[in-house]
């Protein structure tokens, strides 16, 4: 008996400055400090200098504003052009709602809201969103039917990477009250597909 090993490369991944969620490097806006002390946004992500990451999504970069959690990531001034630039590159990526959602769930995982497994889901006693891997089991799909659902564009392995835990988690569920399901409804609704 043989067995060959497929060897796999991870991409590299990086986490947004603002809302600290992990995403593929290429997924990601990155910016630096240029020599001057002022920030940049590096389009081409080859200049050189102290750089930062930031998610292509509007809120992030009004959240970086507010904050300034972009302005002390870098250590830089950062100037009315910069956020101009910065739009304008959110703009021109081709904003996924995969990052979207992505986002949503890390965050409402942090938050403790995100609800983990079917048998977590079923003790709830709220109204609940239910978001199912796209390679989940008959079973799991038949539960969730039972539910407000939508078909995530992302496998066991990747749902789990974005909420942190180990092995395949199939499904999650969030309250259907709170602004993360409501966000991710609104996601839907922009797109018109699964998410």
């Amino acid at each position: 008996m043989t067995y060959s090993r497929t060897m796999t490369r991870s991409k590299p991944q990086r986490s947004c400055s603002v809302c600290r969620v992990k995403s593929d490097k290429s997924d990601l806006i990155r910016v630096v400090r240029s020599p001057e002390g002022r920030a940049v946004v590096d389009i081409m992500k080859k200049l050189p200098g102290r750089g930062a990451y930031i998610c292509p999504d509007s809120e992030c970069i009004m959240n970086a504003r507010k904050s300034g959690k972009l302005a002390h990531a870098l250590g830089a001034v950062i100037d009315d052009d910069f956020w101009r630039q910065l739009e304008e590159a959110a703009g021109n990526s081709g904003t996924n709602a995969g990052l979207k959602v992505r986002s949503v769930l890390g965050l409402s995982r942090k938050s403790g809201l995100l609800i983990i497994g079917s048998d977590n889901i079923e003790r709830e006693r709220r109204k609940m969103l239910v978001l199912m891997a796209c390679d989940c089991s008959e079973a799991v799909r038949e539960f969730a039917r039972k539910h407000e659902c939508m078909l995530l564009d992302m496998n066991t392995a990747q749902l789990s990477e974005v909420i942190g835990t180990r092995g395949g988690v199939q499904i999650v569920g969030l309250p259907l009250n709170s602004g993360f399901a409501k966000k991710l409804i609104s996601l839907k609704n922009e797109r018109g597909i699964a998410i």
